[in-house]
């Protein structure tokens, strides 16, 4: 079975720029645009995912020494249903990144929370909303149902646009 370092041609001990180096110039000989051979390239990018992250690469390093002692034994795949190593093959829907992926829990970015009386705004609308409702229900006013459709609308297009500005704020 060939690990990511043999799709890539490096040893385990090559530094993260070498890593760099040897998928640059296989992506550049074997990229279906350039003629080269797609199954290959999805191969060369499963490598590459894994190794150019250190956390998955060390992850992935674990995963190796463990299948290779005699004593240790691989780590089981997080929330998997079986034991097992993690599988390499490029047509396994679940290989080596996406088990690293998994045991991955760094967030992906930074939360950004609102603030004020945008925090407020949308759910203070919804709210506004379904008593207008509740009022045109109880007096049988034509004007609350108006009222009360106005603000749902309103509601559901604050609670697009409030996550919209928290994301557009400056940290």
């Amino acid at each position: 079975m060939r690990t990511h370092y043999d799709v890539l041609g490096v040893p385990a001990t090559a530094t993260a720029e070498e890593v760099r180096a040897a998928y640059r110039q296989a992506a550049r000989d074997h990229h279906p645009d350039a003629g080269g051979d797609p199954r290959r390239m999805r191969d060369l990018n499963a490598a590459w995912h894994v190794l150019r992250d250190p956390g998955r690469r060390a992850a992935y390093d674990r995963q190796l020494a463990g299948r290779h002692g005699a004593a240790a034994r691989p780590a089981p795949p997080a929330g998997g249903s079986g034991g097992g190593a993690w599988p390499l093959d490029a047509d396994d829907e679940r290989r080596a990144d996406y088990w690293a992926e998994e045991a991955d829990d760094r967030p992906l970015g930074e939360t950004r929370a609102l603030s004020g009386w945008w925090a407020l705004l949308p759910p203070g609308t919804l709210l506004a909303a379904i008593a207008a409702s509740a009022g045109g229900l109880v007096f049988l006013s034509p004007e609350l149902f108006a009222l009360s459709g106005g603000l749902f609308v309103l509601a559901f297009g604050l609670f697009v646009l409030a996550p919209l500005r928290a994301m557009s704020r400056k940290p």
